[in-house]
């Protein structure tokens, strides 16, 4: 079989319980619901690396009239565990000789544990490809033509494992290959989906 290339999501794919929100609404004393409501404003610009962590928890003291907050609460409480069954796809997968790399929405303090986490789960993949650091982010369609051109394969060769359907449309619709990794049959499905490069 000729070599292939996966991308893999890095957060609720190779890693699960991600999110921090809610764990940072609680510790800095902000409704849960606004905390979200204002990340969302800021998202993109986070992940994509146009604002520094710092810049946004500065914006917080000020629009939520809070102390200056110390230290780093997107790293603080960010404390995933690693999807084992997940990395032994990405592992057999190499060994017949396809290409695996992280494509990930990410920002500095996740992405800075992420590569010494317990385990190194970063480690097991060809290449790592950061929002942040590559300036782009799903569900942009660039994300995916930074990926593939980087790597140097057709999007006919590509295949893209991700928990959100609106990043695995985007891929679809360059002709990339998906799994959306999600619901109740999720591990299911992915046996099923990687059986066909493994078997």
């Amino acid at each position: 079989m000729a070599m292939r290339l996966f991308i893999f999501d890095m957060g609720e794919v190779i890693l699960t319980d991600v999110r921090t929100l809610e764990r940072v609404a609680e510790a800095l004393g902000i409704d849960e619901e606004a905390l979200k409501a204002d990340y969302l404003i800021y998202d993109m610009a986070l992940m994509d690396g146009y604002m520094s962590v710092e810049s946004y928890y500065d914006h917080l003291s000020h629009k939520f009239l809070l102390p200056r907050i110390d230290g780093d609460p997107f790293a603080r409480y960010f404390s995933p565990a690693v999807n084992w069954t997940m990395l032994g796809y990405v592992d057999a997968l190499r060994k017949r000789g396809h290409r695996c790399v992280i494509g990930s929405n990410t920002f500095k303090p996740h992405w800075d544990i992420i590569l010494g986490y317990d385990g190194r789960p970063a480690d097991h993949f060809d290449a790592l490809y950061a929002s942040h650091l590559i300036h782009l982010s799903k569900p942009e369609e660039a994300f995916f033509r930074h990926i593939a051109s980087q790597e140097g394969f057709d999007y006919e060769d590509v295949s893209f494992i991700d928990d959100r359907r609106v990043n695995t449309d985007s891929a679809s619709r360059l002709g990339i290959e998906t799994l959306l990794y999600a619901g109740p049959d999720k591990d299911a499905k992915a046996a099923a989906f990687f059986a066909r490069y493994l078997s």
